[in-house]
């Protein structure tokens, strides 16, 4: 406690060292504590349930990856057989309209099997869950679980809430549950709103591929499994006898019967959704621990300039009976209580940092970007901030724990430079800031060349002055015919509205991460190589589409009025498809064979009446791959995405939008509206976000390492003010004593940064799969960053070699 107190009293002492140093500490841990939250929720965190551990996710695998979609009957069979599993629950994510009097709101639910509340051993926070048998029975049970947002946010946390009707796609649900509060699905980066029976999933998507329920059909796959294993069998165990139900459940029923299965872990639930962040975000953890590590070489230095000024203190308390470990423990305190101090405003920074990445989540993205301060984060802190001030700590407590009392009070505190293997500690703190700093904004230039490289690339498509809105009549259990007259009307309204100058229909649109497919049977001209399957992306569109995009027609038409249900089919592909199958053939006439447009019979031929210009599909990055475009004219769908061009302010246009809407009907969601160019920018939002980090970190480091170099050598200065006065008095001149000063700099420089530039060129290595057509070893980035640190060295040699020529001999001396 005396410690305590006496380190008090000297940070006070000290307030703008005090201050510098915990803001400086605050920026530090809180980047690492924003990422770590960050990662914990989307990648580490165990789900809210007793023993996770024993969860386990079936999957089934093929060349370069996992499916893991099913069919329902094989589900059953599962469940049925030996499978090594306690219980397996089926689930699956479906977007539905929640309907009051006056509008329907989109919103997430998941449809599960019966057993999956028991399944997971959760209790709910009001009401009860699916009770036994409850969802056997194909669009039986019209009953619904919520998740406690939503019945906070709806609901207004009442518990009366239970029992209420809700309309759910047009039909009458009955609240019976509320979730607890931590509880969040059991898909990473995905959060329902509420949870309904899987037997209703046919009613609420009015889905019959083939004609069948999609619950009797062994040819639609749309679920994944989710399971508890037995006690006492592990993982491997339970691998192994579920491979072998699997087969026993193939040789008798080989139709969409996966040929091997595997389990993966299920302690964090799925995690498939948000895979493409995991190496991003542990780069970007490794980058901003190195931003760590400057901060604790940039204390530490100032820490030993302190304990340096402060040798006749040690020197008065070691000859008044203080031990050495009384002066390291004194001062380990001290930077510890420092380091808390920093900790506690980092917690403050990394909730900030939260927000500001939360700031790139698009609204349709399939993972959030969004962290928590809870329990864990708070130790992950704490950790973090007593870890760092030992580190810091370290050096100028192993000095005092070195007194020459004698010396050190005959010195009686005169400006002399101090003992050489501190002063060599504090320039080895100096190159190690420069080399880990030039590291981190090498890294910060390839990611940020790497973005502009994206952002210039041309997508195929004219993204300026588009605006985008998704609709979906399942919603409003529309039938076939009204379905094609709503969006009849919308069209017609849109088109109409002031500024408008095209406007079409489409399932996607480019770069909204959706990528859809066929297998194609026969492509007329084409000849399939041995065991080859030819596949394309797939999307629907209205006609005018392409002129909305200002997409180029190659040849061919548009889609017109005459591509009716009662038409022969006709089809459009991209440049892409004409290079990949016809040799880059952009004629038209020829034939391809296509699934039948209502699901039954055999594939039927489609003549391919129009080529247009290859876009960018599912991201930038991505290559762009053959796309075969259906009119929605012959084959309706229910859910499409409204895209228009305007001249006019978007905002007015939206306005104006929703009352189109609204004016067809009220209870139609309109949602996901944006502007294609937010589309094309939520589609990068990783290297936006990790080069807007990067160029922060970059920002910070440099900072620091001014501040570091800055302070050793104003330190030195005002150590050796004798020395500059001896050396002017026998005859050196001030640019003698400006060159001696920015010589001593520029070489501690100049050896960090050949350290530094030899740990880029082994570091960014790790990072070449993260950049698009910039070489991790790209010379003008690094030639750049070597350039900025230099100049930055440059003035922060300068000031104190400014000082140190103002120095009067005679001063100096007589003071001596």
């Amino acid at each position: 406690m005396h410690d305590l107190r006496f380190a008090l009293r000297q940070l006070v002492k000290s307030p703008g060292f005090t201050v510098v140093a915990a803001l400086t500490l605050a920026l530090g841990i809180g980047a690492n504590t924003a990422l770590f939250s960050l990662m914990d929720r989307l990648l580490y965190r165990p789900l809210p349930v007793p023993e996770p551990e024993r969860l386990a996710i079936l999957a089934a695998p093929y060349p370069g990856g996992y499916d893991f979609d099913f069919n329902f009957p094989l589900f059953r069979d599962y469940q049925r057989g030996d499978s090594g599993f306690e219980a397996l629950s089926a689930t699956a994510l479906v977007p539905v309209g929640i309907g009051t009097s006056h509008e329907t709101e989109r919103r997430q639910a998941l449809v599960v099997s019966g057993n999956y509340f028991t399944m997971l051993r959760l209790v709910p926070a009001l009401g009860r869950f699916f009770a036994p048998g409850e969802g056997e029975t194909i669009d039986d049970a019209a009953v619904a679980v919520l998740s406690h947002g939503l019945w906070e946010s709806r609901f207004g946390a009442d518990p009366q809430a239970i029992g209420q009707i809700i309309r759910i796609n047009g039909h009458a649900f009955t609240v019976i549950g509320i979730t607890p509060r931590e509880f969040a699905g059991t898909t990473r980066g995905q959060t329902p709103d509420l949870y309904l029976p899987i037997t209703t999933y046919g009613q609420l998507t009015d889905q019959r591929p083939g004609g069948e329920h999609p619950l009797n059909s062994r040819y639609f796959t749309w679920h994944q499994i989710l399971g508890r294993l037995r006690p006492g069998v592990s993982l491997e165990q339970a691998g192994t006898i579920i491979e072998t139900l699997n087969g026993r459940i193939r040789a008798a029923t080989p139709a969409n019967t996966p040929e091997r299965l595997a389990l993966l872990p299920g302690a964090q639930g799925d995690v498939k959704n948000v895979a493409e962040v995991r190496r991003p975000l542990h780069l970007l953890l490794a980058i901003s621990g190195l931003v760590l590590l400057v901060t604790c070489a940039n204390l530490a230095n100032l820490q030993l300039a302190r304990a340096s000024g402060r040798t006749r203190e040690f020197a008065v308390r070691v000859a008044l009976g203080a031990g050495r470990w009384q002066l390291v423990r004194g001062l380990l305190t001290e930077s510890i209580l420092l380091s808390v101090v920093g900790g506690a405003l980092g917690v403050l920074v990394a909730a900030w940092l939260t927000t500001l990445v939360a700031g790139f989540q698009p609204p349709d993205q399939s993972f959030e970007l969004t962290g928590n301060i809870d329990f864990r984060l708070l130790v992950f802190t704490a950790v973090v901030s007593i870890g760092t001030g030992v580190v810091f700590g370290l050096a100028p407590a192993w000095q005092a724990s070195r007194p020459e009392p004698v010396g050190d009070l005959k010195a009686g505190g005169g400006a002399t430079e101090t003992r050489g293997w501190s002063r060599s500690l504090r320039h080895a703190l100096v190159v190690l800031q420069v080399a880990v700093s030039l590291v981190v904004v090498v890294c910060a230039g390839l990611f940020s060349r790497s973005l502009r490289q994206l952002q210039r690339i041309d997508p195929g498509f004219e993204p300026a002055h588009v605006v985008v809105a998704s609709f979906d009549l399942v919603f409003g259990n529309y039938n076939a015919t009204q379905v094609a007259s709503f969006y009849e009307r919308l069209l017609a309204r849109v088109r109409t509205l002031p500024g408008v100058e095209a406007a079409s229909l489409s399932i996607h649109t480019p770069l909204d991460g959706f990528s859809p497919g066929w297998s194609i049977d026969r492509i007329e001209g084409y000849q399939p190589k041995p065991d080859e399957h030819p596949w394309c992306h797939v999307n629907f569109a209205s006609p005018d589409y392409f002129r909305t995009l200002s997409v180029s027609l190659l040849n061919g038409r548009d889609f017109n009025a005459m591509d009716t249900a009662a038409s022969p089919r006709v089809a459009i592909v991209d440049e892409a498809f004409a290079r990949t199958y016809r040799a880059g053939d952009l004629s038209v006439g020829w034939h391809i064979q296509l699934p039948p447009a209502d699901g039954r019979g055999p594939p039927t031929p489609v003549e391919v009446v129009g080529i247009v210009g290859s876009i960018r599909g599912r991201n930038l990055a991505e290559t762009p791959r053959p796309i075969i475009y259906c009119p929605t004219t012959q084959q309706p769908q229910r859910a499409l995405t409204l895209a228009f061009r305007t001249g006019l302010d978007s905002d007015a246009t939206l306005a104006a939008l929703h009352s189109a809407v609204k004016s067809i009907d009220s209870n139609v969601p309109v949602f996901h509206v944006r502007t294609m160019q937010r589309q094309i920018d939520g589609s990068i939002t990783l290297p936006r976000l990790a080069a807007a980090l990067l160029d922060g970190f970059g920002m910070l480091t440099i900072v620091l390492v001014a501040l570091g170099l800055y302070g050793v050598l104003a330190y030195s200065v005002s150590r050796r003010t004798r020395e500059f006065g001896v050396r002017l008095a026998l005859g050196a001149g001030h640019t003698d004593i400006h060159g001696l000063v920015l010589g001593h700099g520029f070489r501690l420089v100049l050896l960090g940064a050949m350290l530094g530039l030899g740990g880029a060129l082994a570091g960014t290595r790790l990072i070449r799969t993260q950049l698009f057509n910039v070489s991790p070893f790209d010379g003008l980035v690094f030639t750049g960053a070597t350039l900025l640190l230099i100049a930055v060295a440059a003035l922060s040699c300068w000031l104190p070699a400014r000082r140190a020529t103002k120095v009067d001999p005679m001063t100096a001396l007589r003071t001596e």
